[in-house]
């Protein structure tokens, strides 16, 4: 693109909306620390949560008629809890970690950990125990008092789920996600002790009838450990996740809002720390995104709620109960778009995924293949709205933040898994690094990938994240730039090959100056990206940016 079509092109982004691109952006957010009345408990069904979202949802967005005309047209509805930068703050939902500042390798190790897990030195209380499901697990209570979820690994695939727990919690809690207190802990079975007001539920035979309670037996608890540990080890691998604080109100939606909290203001299918979550769960292959593995908690003492995200163990290489498989990510569980294909085609159509083999190479991290891994493809399990309203802005967002890790945290954030198998570990690494990149080079590819804008006396400085991750060939790239005006008069306009712009001492007779840049180089489609910049003594202060789609 010439200087005179990067002009062009700047010029009508300025008077496309008249002045309000010229203006700085004005967004403001809303804090969500206000207090509040605790708020009734949710309590959705996954049966009803995929007829929703699955089915009424779609129906409801293939007949939203300005929402398609506005996709079609490159003005998707933008994500609402952003400021004036096109960040997402600090919330309730959200912390700001990795993305804007790299966490020291103790850091992330550490997670969100507050001591070193339970206390070993008497006996584990059971208070509860789960029995359904496939792999069992229970609730108890450690000599100090504090209440931790015990989850056990699948008999024939030892580390598999608390591994994937453990690793993904830890990534989640670097980017920025509030997640649960989890450790690697390593049971002899003889410190499990029953305790005296524990009782367990029984199902009546007509199961139209409530379950019924009765005290818990020693042999209860020995039931569910011999599915547990069934070859009989002395000693048992378990994830213990630490109750989180405050109490439990159900489940967040991924659509609108808590209606009975007053700080939930922005819908969450246009919060952008939501829609982002489609990328680093992708990065993760978190795909079991249900509701239920999510969890608000109402701290009665500063009465707000903090949102989390719960439960891992079916993230990366895990199915929970066994290996992942090829088709986790590719496809919903229940799939309408492919029911329909497979009903057209008469059973014909077959999926790359169904083609694929399922090599697992170490059965202690599962199946890590990512031959059909795709970053604008990748699918969870049921369907999140978040997700379908993601912008570019959105995904340059999270990606920004997935491109954070370097090598050493990946590998650090791995160790905490505490595989016995270094082979196993280093595959695991290898995976996340080679995510990693693909969704670096695919996202910066379709936006404005400049960042990091910091003005130093009379210069602007920025990066150019595609290149400095290496996706991009410094040599073949430039940097074209128009600098006006908030009355939209043109200062100045060029081309140049450094991530440095001078700022004219003359331009500080302006209340702020609007400067225009973008990269030019093969195989990048992008907009400008729009600085504004006020004068500040004898430099420049940035108050705002503006991204496109």
């Amino acid at each position: 693109m010439s200087v005179k079509a990067l002009l062009l092109c700047s010029l009508s982004l300025l008077t496309a909306c008249g002045s309000r691109l010229l203006s700085p952006p004005d967004r403001p957010f809303h804090p969500d620390d206000r207090p509040i009345e605790k708020p009734r408990s949710r309590d959705p069904r996954l049966v009803q949560e995929i007829i929703d979202k699955g089915m009424d949802y779609q129906l409801k967005q293939a007949l939203d008629l300005p929402r398609t005309v506005r996709k079609l047209t490159g003005h998707p509805y933008q994500a609402l809890d952003v400021d004036p930068f096109d960040e997402a703050p600090n919330s309730s939902w959200f912390t700001n970690r990795n993305g804007r500042r790299p966490l020291s390798l103790e850091e992330i190790h550490r997670g969100p950990n507050r001591e070193t897990g339970p206390d070993t030195t008497g006996p584990w209380q059971v208070i509860s125990l789960k029995s359904a499901g496939v792999t069992p697990g229970m609730t108890i209570v450690d000599p100090r008092g504090h209440r931790y979820i015990l989850k056990f690994d699948p008999p024939d695939f030892p580390e598999l789920a608390s591994g994937a727990e453990l690793v993904a919690s830890r990534l989640f809690h670097a980017a920025g996600y509030n997640v649960p207190e989890n450790y690697i802990a390593h049971l002899p079975p003889s410190r499990l002790t029953v305790a005296p007001e524990a009782r367990i539920k029984i199902a009546t035979l007509d199961k139209r009838q409530p379950l019924q309670e009765r005290p818990m037996t020693r042999e209860d608890l020995e039931q569910v450990l011999r599915r547990a540990n069934p070859a009989g080890r002395e000693r048992i691998r378990v994830l213990a996740s630490r109750f989180l604080p405050g109490t439990p109100v159900g489940p967040w939606s991924y659509t609108g809002t808590r209606t009975d909290d007053a700080n939930d203001i922005y819908p969450h299918e246009h919060r952008r720390s939501v829609r982002g979550l489609y990328v680093i769960a992708s990065w993760i292959n978190h795909a079991d995104m249900k509701e239920e593995n999510t969890l608000d908690m109402y701290d009665p003492e500063r009465r707000r709620l903090t949102h989390y995200l719960i439960d891992f163990g079916a993230s990366l290489g895990s199915n929970s109960t066994n290996p992942s498989n090829p088709r986790r990510g590719r496809a919903n569980s229940l799939d309408i778009k492919d029911s329909l294909l497979r009903l057209f085609t008469l059973g014909l159509y077959v999926h790359d995924y169904e083609r694929a083999p399922r090599i697992i190479h170490f059965p202690s991290v599962g199946y890590l293949g990512n031959d059909l891994f795709r970053a604008d493809g990748w699918k969870p399990m049921y369907p999140v709205p978040a997700f379908e309203n993601l912008t570019l802005r959105d995904a340059f967002w999270s990606a920004r933040i997935v491109t954070s890790f370097s090598d050493a945290q990946i590998e650090t954030a791995v160790a905490a898994g505490q595989f016995s198998n270094p082979d196993a570990a280093a595959d695991l690494v290898r995976f996340l690094r080679e995510r990693r990149d693909r969704l670096g080079r695919y996202w910066f590819a379709r936006v404005n990938p400049l960042d990091r804008f910091e003005p130093r006396g009379a210069e602007l400085r920025f990066a150019d994240l595609a290149i400095l991750h290496g996706y991009a060939d410094a040599s073949r790239t430039r940097y074209q730039y128009a600098v006006h005006s908030p009355q939209d008069e043109l200062l100045a306009e060029g081309t140049s090959s450094r991530t440095i712009l001078s700022l004219e001492p003359s331009w500080n007779r302006f209340d702020y100056v609007v400067v225009s840049l973008l990269p030019q180089r093969p195989n990048l489609d992008a907009k400008p990206i729009l600085v504004y910049l006020r004068p500040c003594e004898e430099s420049w202060t940035t108050i705002g940016l503006r991204r496109f789609d």
